[in-house]
């Protein structure tokens, strides 16, 4: 048995986030000790790594949440995952199409000369974007 400060340090976390978990309805202490401490076993720290590798890919808690569910009920979630990830890949791309198109934008900018005529534009970049978006 672990004590919530041996779990965090295991997994590499605070305590406070282990609590949050907690309420979140993610985690179950596996006993509490007549002192009120809890206590929780190595399922627990399999369970926390789980929870952070999955956040790290882009995984929500929310997100996450139903994918214990299913383990706890004796299912593989690994099909549930794949969606998640299709979908997180999707988000992700788009991102990076934005960015690139913000980074394109970015350069003209500083590269532009000091005094080119602007006409009455206060600046053609920031001009074109607010015409855009009218």
């Amino acid at each position: 048995m672990l004590s919530i400060g041996q779990l965090a340090r295991r997994v590499g976390i605070r305590p406070s986030a282990i609590r949050y978990y907690e309420r979140r309805g993610m985690l179950k202490p596996t006993m509490r000790g007549a002192n009120g401490y809890r206590s929780y076993s190595a399922e627990a720290v399999k369970l926390l790594l789980f929870i952070r590798r999955a956040q790290s890919l882009g995984i929500t808690l929310r997100e996450i949440k139903p994918l214990l569910a299913l383990a706890s009920q004796g299912q593989q979630p690994c099909a549930h995952i794949k969606q998640l990830a299709r979908q997180h890949l999707r988000e992700i791309t788009a991102k990076i199409r934005e960015l690139q198109t913000l980074q394109k934008e970015l350069r003209t900018l500083v590269r532009r000369k000091p005094g080119w005529p602007h006409g009455n534009e206060v600046c053609p970049i920031i001009q074109r974007g607010m015409e855009t978006s009218a």
